[in-house]
């Protein structure tokens, strides 16, 4: 930077001006005129030493803070307090040093140590008399200025300081708003007001009665702001600001964390709101918890963050203040400013609205301190008496404590004055040096200019031409070689030209086809209505004609003149200008010597006038001379393309004649003429000279340019031409440079070796202790350097490592062929860690998890549905309660078992060893049937087709559609999603193929369709749906209120006079009888229209804006199926346009996967609530124009009133092919799930399948019902498997003993005959990988190769010992890379030279195999281990979004259950209430037979007071025994059951007692507790009797019998 520059030189004006720059910004001029030159005065008198003292103000352009330093301005920003005598002294407050942003609050009230603040405020009675401020009119400072204008005013004592009003009693600092004098009727007489302060004349709240409640808690939002910063030390915006400022809690978590600063805390910060910034709040609200703060002082989340109470938040600070206070945690009390502040009329204003808007009741903050038990804030004290003696330091220092402020301004007055006095002597010697300094700058930027210059140009030249030439050449040989290859393949493409243009024809035809085809109802009308407007318009031109002849006669005769006209004088120019030549040589010859005639002339005249005319000549020859150049430029430009050759012959013949002439007549008076020429030249030359000297004193900045271009042209020619030479010579001049400084370096050389062999000890010794010394240096100065940047070597450090790790892990990833390092570094990545193995232990629990509840949710669905079938005829007495009762208890006698059952009974649901040789043997054919089934689509693939012929009702395809999904695990895992995608992939190709047609493939409804809607409700595409179409209905849809996108004129018609009648309260006098197409022509229904469907239009282009933003997260099985649709529909109908093919398959999945979730988003999770009727209508809309965009169909009359929207339409549907496009270019699902045929023949574990025992049934029926079609050849594995099966009747008794619920069958596959050709190669190359893998962790090298022939040496041996004993040992529990693989060598075995030995072997091995190369060092073993390692990643990441879809799955399905235990609760808790009220029904009471048992027993228990609640019944044993409900009891004969009785009581709801006894005495052992639950259980699993009285069961009774016994007793209204 220069001098200049730094000085703060500012430039006004572009050019160079003396002493500024012309590189430097332009500025404006500093202060005064605006040239340059007041600017550049005004700057320079600005910076003289100021005559002023110290004391005196500063002028108003030093007051100035401005940005960027200048030479009348400092670069200090932070404007400078200026002191100006007791007019600016301190009133009652002092602003806190430590907070220099509140400076308009004072603290009053708070209790500090040492703090001004605290001191009894003094009155500052001085006054400015009148007459002092009047004359400061004339000063420099504007402040003064101002401030002596409004001293002549009439109320000029408002700038007296007084002690301010009286405080009201009992409230310290809060000032009494008592009315002072009236100001409107004139001043009382006899009053003083000389010396009166503003408070006394006119309180300034008295103005502002109205808005005290704002006032009072504005202050209160002060007091808030003042203690948060006192607590904090952190400023605070203003007081009007605060409460938006709060809304984030960073102020109130700041406040947390400066109180516990032992607590770590995050805080969230962010310049807009977010709700994140909850966060933060939530941490206050854990901190009150922490300080017990009772909860009437809390508030609420919402009224803070969405400020629907903010004054309760103020309230809250306050009283946590004093709590604090009280607690002792802080040692100063919250202040009161009610009274001490001032705001403006428009903030009071605004907050007292904001107040009555919010309409929250504003809590009182008096008093306060008394709740919180603290004491009272004392009175301030009397001053106290002064002491007798005070020395002289306490003097001073108690004047300088009260003057404090005061002193801090003077001394930075003194300063300031300083300072500018310095400025103003350095700047005088600047300006003293001023020409100096301008013209050294002047010297050095013209140098470094033309410097610069110089090289760029030189630069550019050399640049520009190697340029060129290159680009000649490469564009030469490129034109050559196009030209060449042109040549030689024209015939080829000529050909291939005709081909492409007849396929492209056939194509656009069979388009048209297609096109016309689809449009065949409505081709023919638009036909018929074409050829009717081409008549009618052929008729009405042919009219038009007829009508208009008259007028065109007169028209068409006169351009028939005109072209006469024109042909003739075209016959002239075309005569010209075959005599264009001679006319030319003869007007040219004409005009020479015309013009050497009038030159002679000339001549003769100017020779004898030529004294008088030589002055008139200097000053006409120039005119004279433009005005023949413009006269000849202007022939010249005429006469230019013929005149040209003819001149320049005619100049050099001319030329040559007059040269020759001269050099004659020269050669004869050669010696005078050279005397003459050299005193002409000197005279003339010292003249022009003189004139020179003089133009270039004047242009003394433009020549100096112009020279440096000048010089810089020469120097470049001389340098060129130097240049042309050396490079002509360019071979000699290196071969002479080569000698000249070998034969120099080697005599140097030579000199200086012989001096120093004769030094060479005392050499070594001075260079060892040297390199020692400086080698000691440089490390104790890098070992300084990095313990004082410790922290940032360790960034540094790790910032390398990870752009190394992160270099070579995509050198892994995406390059070709990764060195050895790479893949050694990463090589950790293949073990399987516990981690990885926990997750696929979860991933397995919970798969079984879901399928069991699934099962679960879908067995208890059913369950509810029925028995809300059974309550509902209860209820219309269709059947009775027993019946409700026992389905209640038909599954396993509790049903909420079915819910509450969330794990599998067993961990091996079933034991194969358990079983008998036949069950076992059936079971591992299921396992197979399962097996072959999932893996062979085909199979299904023809059930499905089947069952669509055969027309199945909808309710068997919805069971056999659960059975399905349950074959394949409802897709949970990866295999069995693979699978299930190959299957409707498959049955989908088996349907079209059978197609005879496209629109019979779309008429049909099948089977796999169904699947698919299973397929699409997992987690995954729930959420996919959300990320589509969330936002876009929430925000233009839900949340927008006003939108209505109503498209039917006549709706838009009604509901504008309906408005416009509630808008004026009388009938419109517009007609609602009308017919729509007058509706559309009413402007206000046109406008509300086109504002619909502008609305319509915006919100479908968003959604394909998010179809597009959202592609690539669309499910892969959904792009996957849509893409075989495609290929699938394109190699069946070859002929029909692909483009037509791809719109059916994208209308496919627009009706099948997203119309849905658009028409029904609370269904399908896209939206939290459910919608209203005005917000269905208007989805409807969108659904309807994206359903006719994906449909590729324009609106027609159907929607004559969408017809608008076509033009977007047909641009739509474009864009939505290109999406289809991009949707169905996805890889195969075996490279997607790395997947293949061989997959399950050489995994580690065995797929499983958790599967009902009756839905494995079921399957095995309906596969068998339809063998035929699904195996038309007799040899078929599947007809194999069904045949070793049987019958499933059969099937069924010997397997009910296995189990009831879920078991897991291990999937085996039945391929005996189908083995994998390459699987010892495959079983070798994983072997080699693995010993590979253990080889380069212990040594190293550029290459395999490098490594496999690098000898062992002890390290080595000693690292294979480490890595066995770590990783390959019995004990260790890692898991190596590889270790599932069936290897029969063990590695841990061997050393290592037997492992690189057994490595190198099985590499010669692969290479005659043909599977490695030792061309490439063995790369390819590298690059299938990192094709392993990025796998391996793949995987991992895979199995996250697996457990992550399972959870969520696992979720849902917690919450149907929740739901379902619910509305099972609620059933149950109604069908025990029935039983009770019926329980508890007396009925008619009944009439007893006197003397009989029953009488006897009833009055027995009535006497005794042992009535049971609900009824006690007594029979005898042989009673029981006639009716068959007693079977046998044991001990007694049938002969003694005539003495025994039995009685039946309950005392409790479904509780029934059975007594023994034989007669009055009870038998030992005979009762037993029988719960009516028990009984149905038994009923259910068909058990005929039960067994009670003790272990060996003495009573046996019937239990049909029994129980219906029970039910008749107990449960029914009438009499036994």
């Amino acid at each position: 930077m220069s001098s200049t520059a730094s000085s703060g030189y500012r430039k006004t004006s572009t050019g160079h001006k003396r002493g500024i720059s012309e590189t430097s910004p332009t500025r404006s001029a500093i202060t005064g005129d605006g040239t340059a030159d007041g600017g550049y005065k005004n700057a320079r008198q600005s910076l003289r030493p100021l005559p002023q003292p110290p004391g005196a103000s500063s002028p108003p352009h030093l007051q100035k803070s401005q940005y960027g330093h200048e030479r009348s301005h400092s670069a200090n920003v932070t404007p400078k307090s200026h002191y100006t005598g007791a007019a600016y002294s301190p009133t009652n407050t002092t602003p806190d040093v430590n907070r220099p942003l509140s400076n308009s609050l004072g603290r009053s009230g708070s209790i500090r140590p040492r703090s001004m603040a605290s001191q009894p405020p003094k009155a500052a009675g001085s006054v400015i008399p009148t007459p002092d401020l009047t004359s400061l009119e004339r000063s420099s400072t504007s402040h003064l200025r101002n401030l002596s204008r409004l001293a002549q005013t009439p109320h000029g004592e408002d700038f007296s300081m007084t002690s301010p009003a009286p405080s009201v009693a009992g409230m310290l600092g809060r000032r009494q708003l008592k009315r002072t004098d009236s100001t409107r009727g004139g001043k009382r007489p006899g009053v003083n007001d000389v010396g009166r302060s503003a408070w006394e004349e006119r309180n300034w709240m008295d103005k502002q009665r109205k808005f005290l409640a704002a006032y009072e808690y504005l202050c209160h939002i002060g007091e808030a702001k003042e203690w948060i910063e006192d607590v904090t030390h952190n400023p605070l915006p203003p007081i009007v600001q605060l409460e938006e400022a709060l809304r984030n809690g960073v102020a109130l978590a700041e406040t947390v964390q400066a109180l516990q600063p032992s607590r770590p805390i995050r805080i969230f910060r962010h310049p807009r709101l977010q709700f994140r910034h909850s966060d933060n709040i939530a941490l206050f609200f854990d901190f009150l918890a922490d300080v017990e703060l009772p909860e009437l002082f809390r508030f609420e989340l919402i009224d803070l963050y969405e400020k629907k109470n903010i004054p309760k938040v103020i309230y809250c600070i306050h009283a946590l203040s004093w709590l604090l206070y009280r607690k002792g945690i802080v040692d100063f009390r919250i202040g009161n400013l009610v009274g001490q502040l001032e705001f403006e009329h428009h903030e009071l204003e605004e907050m007292q609205k904001g107040l009555d808007k919010a309409g929250v009741s504003m809590p009182s903050f008096s008093g306060m301190g008394a709740s919180f038990g603290a004491e009272p804030e004392p009175e301030p004290e009397p001053e106290p008496e002064p002491q007798p003696v005070e020395t002289e330091e306490q003097r001073i220092e108690r004047e300088l404590g009260e003057n404090e402020v005061a002193v801090y301004e003077l001394q930075a007055q003194m300063r300031g004055a300083l300072m500018r006095i310095r400025l103003g002597d350095m700047m005088q010697n600047l300006w003293d040096s001023e020409e100096w300094l301008i013209d050294l700058q002047s010297i050095v930027r013209g140098d470094w200019a033309r410097q610069v210059i110089e090289y760029r140009m030189n630069m550019k030249r050399f640049a520009t031409n190697i340029q060129s030439a290159a680009r000649g050449f490469l564009t030469r040989v490129r034109q050559r070689q196009r030209e060449r290859s042109w040549q030689e393949s024209q015939q080829d493409v000529v050909t291939l030209q005709a081909l492409v243009r007849a396929m492209r024809s056939r194509a656009q035809t069979q388009h048209i086809r297609t096109r016309i085809q689809k449009q065949d109802h409505g081709v023919r009308s638009f036909q018929a209505a074409v050829r009717g407007a081409l008549q009618r318009k052929h008729v009405q031109d042919t009219y038009e004609e007829t009508h208009e002849a008259n007028q065109n006669v007169l028209g068409m005769t006169a351009a028939i003149r005109g072209m006469l006209e024109r042909y003739r004088i075209q016959d002239d120019k075309t005569r010209l200008r075959s005599t264009q030549p001679e006319t030319i040589l003869l007007q040219s010859a004409i005009r020479g010597l015309n013009k050497r005639t009038r030159r002679q002339q000339e001549a003769a005249m100017l020779e004898k006038a030529n004294p008088a005319i030589r002055i008139f000549q200097r000053a006409s020859r120039g005119m004279i001379t433009r005005r023949d150049i413009q006269s000849i430029r202007k022939q010249l430009l005429q006469h230019q393309g013929a005149v040209t050759h003819i001149q320049s012959i005619t100049r050099g013949r001319a030329e040559r004649t007059r040269v020759n002439d001269i050099l004659s007549r020269l050669s004869h008076a050669s010696f005078s003429i050279t005397a003459l020429q050299a005193m002409s030249r000197a005279y003339l030359l010292r003249q022009q000279r003189a004139r020179d000297l003089r133009a270039l004193h004047k242009q003394g900045s433009r020549i100096t340019i112009f020279q440096s271009f000048a010089r810089g042209v020469a120097i470049r020619d001389s340098v060129d031409g130097l240049r042309r030479e050396l490079i002509l010579n360019s071979a000699e001049i290196l071969q002479l440079q080569a000698l000249g400084r070998a034969m120099m370096l080697r005599i140097d050389v030579g000199t200086l070796l012989s001096q120093l062999e004769e030094e060479e000890p005392s050499i070594e010794a001075l260079q060892a202790a040297v390199r020692g010394k400086l080698v000691r240096t440089n490390f104790q100065e890098k070992q300084k350097f990095f313990k004082a940047n410790m922290e940032k070597v360790v960034k540094v450090q790790s910032y390398v490592r990870a752009k190394l790790q992160g270099e070579a892990y995509k050198s892994l990833t995406s390059g070709t062929n990764p060195p050895v390092g790479t893949v050694k570094g990463f090589v950790h990545l293949l073990n399987d860690s516990d981690f990885d193995f926990d997750e696929e232990v979860e991933f397995e629990r919970l798969r079984k998890t879901v399928v069991q509840h699934v099962r679960q949710n879908e067995l208890a669905d059913q369950y509810i549905t029925q028995l809300d079938i059974k309550i509902a005829l209860l209820v219309k007495n269709k059947i009775t309660l027993d019946e409700v009762v026992k389905h209640q208890r038909h599954f396993g006698g509790d049903a909420g078992r079915l819910l509450t059952n969330t794990e599998i009974s067993s961990k091996d649901p079933f034991d194969l060893k358990a079983l008998n040789k036949n069950s076992r043997k059936k079971l591992e054919h299921y396992q197979e049937l399962f097996f072959v089934l999932q893996t062979q689509p085909h199979y299904l693939a023809r059930l499905f087709r089947s069952i669509r012929e055969r027309a199945t009702a909808e309710k068997e395809c919805e069971r056999i559609r659960h059975l399905m999904m349950g074959v394949f695990g409802y897709a949970q895992k990866r295999r069995e999603e693979y699978y299930l995608i190959k299957l409707i992939t498959r049955s989908m190709r088996e349907e079209i193929d059978h197609c005879p047609s496209v629109q019979d493939y779309l008429r049909g409804n099948y089977f796999w369709a169904k699947l698919f809607g299973a397929y699409i409700k997992s987690p995954r595409d729930r959420k996919y749906m959300r990320d589509v179409f969330s936002p876009i209905i929430k925000e233009n849809i839900i949340e927008n209120a006003e939108l209505d996108l109503e498209s039917d004129p006549m709706q838009i018609y009604l509901s504008a006079i309906e408005d416009e009648q509630l808008r004026t309260g009388q009938r419109s006098r517009r007609s609602p009888d009308i017919p729509r197409e007058e509706a559309i022509r009413d402007e206000e229904t046109r406008q509300t229209f086109i504002i619909h469907l502008q609305d319509l239009r915006d919100i479908v282009d968003q959604l394909f804006a998010a179809l597009e933003d959202h592609l690539h997260k669309l499910p892969f099985g959904v792009r996957y199926i849509a893409q075989q649709m495609f290929e699938s529909l394109t190699s069946r109908f070859q002929h029909d346009d692909q483009g037509h093919i791809l719109q059916i398959v994208g209308h496919w999945l627009w009706r099948s996967y997203l119309q849905p979730a658009l028409v029904e988003p609370e269904k399908y999770g896209v939206i939290d609530r459910g919608l209203s009727q005005e917000h269905k209508r208007n989805v409807g809309q969108v659904a309807k124009v994206l359903g006719q965009v994906a449909a590729g169909r324009l609106f027609g009359g159907e929607n004559a009133f969408l017809q608008p929207l076509n033009s977007f339409v047909s641009e739509s549907i474009q864009r939505l092919g290109d999406i289809w496009s991009s949707l169905i270019d996805v890889p195969s699902a075996e490279t997607q799930f790395d997947i293949d045929e061989f997959n399950d023949l050489y995994a580690r574990t065995k797929p499983t399948l958790y599967i009902k025992m009756t839905d494995i049934f079921s399957i095995h029926h309906l596969v068998a019902g339809d063998l035929p079609t699904i195996c038309p050849n007799q040899d078929d594995t599947l007809r194999e498997i069904i045949r070793e099966l049987g019958s499933v009747q059969n099937n069924e008794h010997e397997l009910k003993h296995v189990s009831t619920s879920e078991i897991c069958l291990t999937l085996n596959p039945k391929l005996h005959n189908k083995e994998d050709p390459d699987a010892e190669a495959k079983a070798l190359f994983m072997e080699t990988k693995r010993c590979i893998l253990y080889i380069i962790r212990v040594q190293s090298g550029s290459n395999l190769m490098e490594i496999m022939v690098k000898p062992i040496a002890m390290e080595d041996e000693d690292r294979w010992a480490i890595i066995v004993h770590d990783e390959l040992s019995t004990a260790s529990r890692r898991r190596g890379a590889y270790s599932e693989s069936t290897s029969i060598i063990d590695l841990a075995a061997l050393s290592y030279a037997e492992l690189k030995r057994t490595a190198l072997e099985n590499i010669l091995r692969l290479e005659q195999l043909g599977r490695l190369t030792r061309h490439n060092h063995y790369q390819d073993l590298l690059n299938e281990i990192a094709i392993d390692i990025r796998t391996k990643h793949r995987r991992r990441i895979q199995r996250q979004r697996e457990l992550e879809g399972v959870r969520l799955t696992l979720a849902r399905l917690n919450d149907q259950a929740t739901y379902l235990e619910q509305q099972l609760k609620t059933y149950n808790d109604y069908i025990e209430q029935a039983m009770v009220t019926l329980q508890n029904k007396k009925g008619k009471k009944r009439f007893l037979m006197p003397f009989t048992k029953q009488w006897d027993h009833e009055r027995e228990l009535a006497r005794s007071g042992r009535v049971p609640k609900f009824g006690s019944f007594k029979y005898s044993a042989q009673e029981l025994a006639n009716r068959g409900i007693l079977v046998a009891w044991h001990g007694y004969t049938e002969r003694q059951f005539q003495h025994i009785d039995l009685t039946i009581s309950s005392n409790e709801v479904g509780i029934f007692t059975l007594e023994g006894s034989n007669g009055p005495i009870a038998i030992p052992g005979a009762s037993a507790q029988v719960p009516l639950d028990d009984l149905l259980q038994a009923q259910f699993n068909n058990t005929q009797f039960m067994e009670f009285f003790g272990s060996g069961g003495e009573v046996k009774v019937n239990v049909n019998l029994f129980l219906h016994l029970i039910m008749r007793k107990f449960y029914k209204d009438r009499d036994s």
